[in-house]
């Protein structure tokens, strides 16, 4: 789990890694602000390494932020209830 602390307040990165061929990255990270899932990101790629795609992975989570963030979204509500 990763902490970054954005405009709106402390986000949590939490990276879970799925199971593939040796020097292979596979990878989802789900986004939370307050508790609440913002977003899931996916990455897959052939060899690299799990820190290089941990940190890949961390940091477009971090640009997905920023992003959200600069557009002035409205984030004091959680995904499923954008997708009602």
């Amino acid at each position: 789990m990763y902490i970054h602390t954005g405009k709106t307040g402390v986000w949590s990165i939490s990276i879970l890694k799925t199971k593939v061929a040796d020097g292979d990255y596979s990878a989802t990270a789900e986004i939370s602000l307050k508790g609440r899932c913002r977003c899931k990101l996916v990455l897959t790629a052939p060899k690299l390494s799990a820190q290089a795609g941990d940190d890949k992975l961390k940091q477009r989570c971090i640009d997905w932020i920023n992003k959200e963030e600069a557009e002035g979204r409205d984030l004091s509500h959680s995904s499923e209830a954008e997708e009602a």
